[in-house]
């Protein structure tokens, strides 16, 4: 026996031996494959996860951009790239999609059934409880409570969370995410991935079929004109056939709520400015929110990516893109943006439908598409049949969509009202008034241009804009806003297509495809129903003949194409199909060209499998009689023997109203030498038009960018790349193209990998522009830096990390504009205190609530387009120091050292409006009083422990620095805090300990736009506590406070002693419940006026003189899934009735 057990242990440790041996050497692959939509069997094994990395060319695919299956080892990429795919990744040992048995279980069954069936025996079933399912993972939770008390009006309030995931049959997986919050804000675009906040949905699926019931995503199907990248909410379905080998076909049907509207914005960047840029919606509106994750941002035509350390970062919320240091930002980049914002004018429905079947031959694909507004169902506006009627009269000239939005509401005091008076000899005159009597109507106002309006901006008041009326000068306007506005017509947006591609032998391919697009501008109106369907068509012809010596290494191939694409004049595609600066290549861009477009492409390339491809493309493109242009097209992308030659150049020679000739060049040629590369880059384009015989348009311009450069290293464990770089611009004095601006840059970037528990990456830019003829160029020379430095290190076995960021640029700071919004009492942050009894919502009159039964109103930030330009720097570190990783168990001094820790952070980020060393690169520098100084965010914190894990006693010393500054439509807003902080605490006799808490500082307020806020408090309080705990079950504490707060004489001299002692109780049951009461007795000597925002940060939302302030909270659990609870609150002060407050809450747990 004993020698079984020997000779099964020595197999299995061979096994693993081997699995371990295997996994080192065997388990990574690189493979290369050609670009394409549809899945990808990459290996017969599994993929290890997050092991694969993709790359087009140079550039890394990241994860949004594919969908991987690691059991299968199946990869699809969802947008074709230019070049074949890199993959490498690396596999397990098994191939965990595929089913492993030993023996056939159907031989397990007797076939003698029917004589043992009468002896089983059979236990009896019970319903089964979703919850209860084997194999399914739940968390979450739903609670329903309700809040009230004597000063507040009764609230509900709800919440559903629920996670669910596993098998709910043998072939049949679920996959869950539900939840009623309804959340105001979404995920932060400063990481390459995203946190989905608002993804509500409820997934059923297998190897065949997943059908999603809530929010989902929708990409391009296969074909050429439908592309899009959709988010919807409702339902949708796939379904996977294969047969055999021979073929398969894959269908998806959707129907939706659309959760965004698509619209693509051309931005040129301006000098030296990172952002933020603001993104606009599809009719220009200003103000919209971005859907996450929905965006593409291209440079010159190159795909950026999202986060922090990588190319750019978003707000979604405020619409605003800024550009990190990695790319410098200046008047000669071109910035489009494509993305889906929120439209909530209408309910906006989606369908769609796409079916792909593949055989050895043959490949053909139909898709549908279609998007519209519900005309009868508007959100944001409010149709009458006046309106409607309007709409339905102009066709699709929306333009003419204006109509008076004033509206008798009766009173709110939490709009801005209007009442109706005659002034000046006008009739119907606006002006903002708070009488109850009068003031009764509601009006939206519109920037409508100078002297197109009788309104101008006046204020910003806590609940919104406030707009007066001007009288006109010689019966003409000079005001720029009136209270009209720009009604949105219901849109439908629909897209067919059908094509194949038929693979006549291995060397020749035919693919065609047709679209049908209909595009409604106005769904209420059967006027100018002509232009709303349109036609398209393409196919390509593609020959490919290797040739060469078989056995040769060298896999040549020369491959031929021809292609035309032909689209009617009122054809509209969903999204942007074309390559990003297709019309950029050929000088179409906002010239409105009208007519049938035919799009003709011959083409020819030399590829080699291991050095790359040359080829050459010769285009027709022909748009009506307005414009036809030839352009011919050379491409290059070798690699040989150290050398790397990448070119894309092209001439462009086009007839229109002018005579236009295009040379684009663009290389970038570099050497390997071991591992040094040397390389040199150039960006040129030379675009003259010519008006009759001779004259030069002003149109025309030219600019020569290039740059030489050194890079040390490799990209795999680090480099660092300097280069120096030139831009000469030429702009066109009617007769002859003349030198205008000259630029420099220089730029180093060193990044570092391989250094064991460290990571490093610098970058740094200057560029100097200097203007050459202030005739021709309408821009002041600038001179421009900017940088970054990220690093983080571990050493000295773990006990010490620092982590460092810096970076410095320049930008533009936004005025911040912000309303306070009533909501449900207890359910808001913000207070409202009358301190002038005038019945008026001023800014200065809110504070944050002390207790829930005052929080009444929530805070909300408004955009605005008024910036100002600044330079920043942002200064991030922390230090984390514990010897007690190193020396916890030695003895004598080392012993004593390892007692104590320290934690270090620094977050420091400032604005300035004027350039110079000590202010745009010092992030220390300066004091929030400082004129130049336009906002700033500053913590400085420190803190030294001792026995911070010891449980007998121990204690801490904490420094903070806080500063604030923040530019505003009405000012500045600024706000300092520095403190010293003592914390003690003993454990007496195992039952009683002391703690102690010791803080002063000083804390202050500026602000330039209201009285009442400029305050210079110095304070210190004192915090000792008795607790007795005789068991885990029961804790008392006899708790003190006594605090100390003194205004500056100069400021108001405003003084508040408070005196504090309180008993706490709780007592918990383990998985039972718990209660917990609290009682304390505030005595108040103060000095000032109470009703002002500085007494009541004195009095912290009490009275002068005795207070007294209680609560008590009782939570029980009613079985292991089930758990009520109560809170009550209750407070009183001399001269003033009791408050009472409290609220009931059941929650119970998936």
């Amino acid at each position: 026996m004993m020698h079984a057990v020997r000779v099964g242990l020595l197999l299995l440790s061979s096994i693993f031996c081997g699995v371990h041996s295997w996994t080192q050497e065997n388990a990574y692959r690189q493979k290369t494959v050609a670009a394409t939509n549809n899945p990808i069997q990459l290996d017969s094994l599994s993929i290890a996860p997050n092991s694969i990395i993709v790359r087009c060319g140079e550039r890394i695919i990241l994860p949004y951009e594919y969908v991987i299956d690691y059991s299968k080892g199946t990869f699809q990429l969802y947008n074709p790239c230019s070049e074949e795919l890199k993959i490498s990744y690396r596999v397990l040992p098994f191939l965990f999609s595929r089913n492993y048995q030993l023996r056939d279980t159907s031989i397990i069954y007797n076939e003698n059934k029917g004589d043992r069936e009468k002896y089983l025996i059979t236990p009896t079933l019970e319903p089964i409880d979703l919850m209860g399912v084997n194999g399914l993972r739940k968390s979450g939770s739903i609670s329903r409570g309700i809040t009230f008390g004597n000063r507040q009006d009764l609230s509900v309030n709800s919440s559903l969370n629920l996670e669910l995931s596993g098998y709910i049959a043998p072939n049949l997986q679920v996959l869950a995410s539900v939840t009623d919050d309804n959340l105001p804000i979404q995920a932060e675009g400063n990481t390459n991935k995203l946190q989905e906040f608002d993804q509500v949905f409820i997934q059923l699926f297998n190897d065949q079929f997943k059908l999603t019931a809530g929010d989902f995503w929708i990409s391009k199907p296969d074909g050429y004109f439908l592309t899009y990248k959709k988010r919807g909410q409702g339902l949708t379905g796939e379904y996977y056939w294969k047969k055999d080998k021979t073929g398969s076909i894959k269908t998806q049907v959707s129907g939706a709520l659309s959760k965004g509207k698509f619209n693509r914005q051309i931005i040129q960047g301006v000098e030296g400015n990172q952002g933020p840029y603001r993104l606009r919606g599809n009719e220009n509106e200003p103000y919209i929110i971005i859907l996450s994750g929905t965006e593409r941002v291209f440079i010159d035509g190159r795909l950026m990516s999202r986060g922090q350390e990588f190319d750019y970062v978003i707000d979604y919320n405020t619409s605003e893109l800024t550009f990190t240091a990695k790319n410098l930002i200046t008047k000669d980049i071109r910035i489009v943006v494509e993305f889906q914002y929120s439209d909530q004018n209408y309910a906006r429905s989606l369908f769609q439908f796409s079916t792909t079947a593949q055989s050895k031959n043959l490949d053909w694909w139909i898709n549908a598409y279609s998007e519209q507004d519900a005309k009868n169902q508007p959100l944001q506006q409010n149709l009458t049949n006046d309106q409607k009627f309007l709409l339905s009269k102009i066709g699709d000239s929306l333009q003419l969509a204006r109509y008076s939005v004033i509206d008798s509401v009766g009173y709110s005091e939490n709009l801005v009202m209007y009442q109706m008076v005659d002034t000046l000899g006008y009739d119907s005159v606006l002006v903002a008034s708070v009488n109850q009597s009068f003031a009764y109507y509601k009006a939206q106002f519109s920037y409508v241009g100078p002297g197109k309006g009788d309104y101008v901006f006046e204020k910003f008041n806590a609940i919104g804009r406030v707009y007066k009326w001007v009288a006109p000068v010689g019966g003409i306007s000079v005001g720029d806003y009136a209270p009209v506005s720009l009604l949105i017509t219901p849109k439908r947006q629909q897209l067919f297509t059908a094509g194949a591609t038929y693979r006549l032998n291995d060397r020749l391919k035919l693919t065609s495809e047709l679209g049908m697009s209909g595009y409604d501008l106005n769904t209420f109106s059967t006027v100018d129903r002509f232009d709303d369907r349109g036609f398209s068509m393409r196919t390509k012809i593609e020959h490919s003949n290797p040739f060469g010596r078989k056995d040769s290494i060298q896999a040549w191939s020369w491959k031929k194409q021809a292609e035309i694409e032909m689209l009617d004049p009122y054809f509209k595609p969903i999204e942007q199909y074309r390559a990003v600066e297709f019309d950029r290549d050929w000088n179409t861009r906002n010239q409105n060209y009208t007519g049938n477009q035919v799009l003709s492409t011959l083409g020819t390339s030399i590829e080699n499998k291991n050095y790359g491809r040359i080829g050459i493309n010769a285009q027709q493109y022909k748009i009506g009689s307005s414009f036809s242009g030839l352009r011919t097209q050379f491409l290059t992308n070798w690699k040989q023997r150290g050398f790397n030659v990448n070119i894309d150049a092209s001439y462009l020679s086009a007839k229109n109203d002018n005579t236009n000739q295009f040379l684009r060049h663009r290389a970038d040629i570099s050497k390997q030498i071991k591992k040094v590369r040397i390389g040199y880059k150039d960006d040129q384009e030379w675009n003259r038009f010519i008006q009759g015989d001779s004259l030069l348009s002003l149109q025309s311009y030219s600019f020569f960018d290039y740059q030489g450069y050194l890079a040390f290293g490799d990209t795999t464990s680090g480099e660092l790349l300097v280069s120096y770089r030139e831009r000469i611009d030429g702009r066109s004095d009617s007769t002859r193209l003349r030198n205008a601006a000259k630029a420099r840059t220089l730029r180093a970037e060193w990044t570092k990998n391989n250094w064991k528990n460290q990571r490093l990456y610098i970058v740094a830019n200057y560029r100097e522009l200097k203007i050459l003829d202030t005739t021709l160029i309408m821009q002041a020379p600038e001179n421009t830096t900017n940088g970054r430095i990220d690093h983080d290190i571990k050493f000295w076995k773990g006990a010490v990390n620092l982590t460092t960021f810096y970076e410095v640029g320049a930008g533009l700071e936004q005025k911040k504009e912000f309303i306070y919004i009533k909501v449900n009492d207890g359910q808001g942050v913000y207070t409202w205190n009358d301190y002038n009894g005038d019945g008026i919502k001023d800014l200065n009159e809110f504070e944050i609530a002390a207790y829930a039964d005052q929080a009444s109103y929530i805070r909300v930030f408004t955009p605005s387009n008024d910036y100002i330009k600044t330079y920043s720097n942002e200064y991030n570190q922390s230090l984390t120091l514990r010897p007690e990783r190193v020396w916890g168990s030695k003895t004598g001094v080392r012993k004593v050292v390892s007692r104590f820790s320290t934690q270090t952070r620094f977050r420091l980020q400032r604005k300035t409006n004027i350039f110079d060393g000590a202010r745009a690169y010092n992030p220390f520098v300066g004091s929030i009083d400082d004129q130049s100084l336009i906002s700033t965010a500053n913590i400085i914190k420190n803190t030294v422990y001792f026995n911070r894990t010891n449980n007998i006693g121990g204690g801490d010393y904490s420094y903070e620095s806080s500063k604030t500054k923040t530019l505003l439509a009405t000012g500045f807003d600024g706000k300092t805090k520095e403190s010293h902080e003592f914390n003690a605490r003993l454990t007496l006799l195992k039952k009683f300990s002391i703690q102690s808490q010791f803080e002063t500082g000083l804390k202050t307020s500026s602000v330039d736009y209201t009285s009442g806020r400029n305050y210079r408090l110095h304070y210190w309080q004192l915090k000792p506590s008795l607790i007795y705990q005789p068991n885990t079950s029961l804790r008392f504490s006899l708790d003190g406070r006594v605090i100390k707060k003194r205004n500056d004489e100069n400021l108001g001299g405003e003084q508040a002693d408070i005196y504090d002692i309180g008993f706490t109780g709780k007592f918990n049951q383990t998985e039972k419940g718990s209660l917990q009461g609290q009682f304390n007795l505030i005595r108040i000597a103060f000095r000032g006026d109470s009703n002002t925002p500085l007494g009541f940060e004195l009095l912290e939302a009490l009275k002068p003189g005795v207070n007294y302030v209680w609560s008590l909270g009782y939570q029980r659990s009613i079985s292991k899934s089930l758990q009520i609870s109560i809170q009550y609150n209750g407070r009183k002060s001399e001269g003033n009735k009791v408050i009472h407050a409290g609220g009931m809450e059941v929650k119970a747990f998936f």
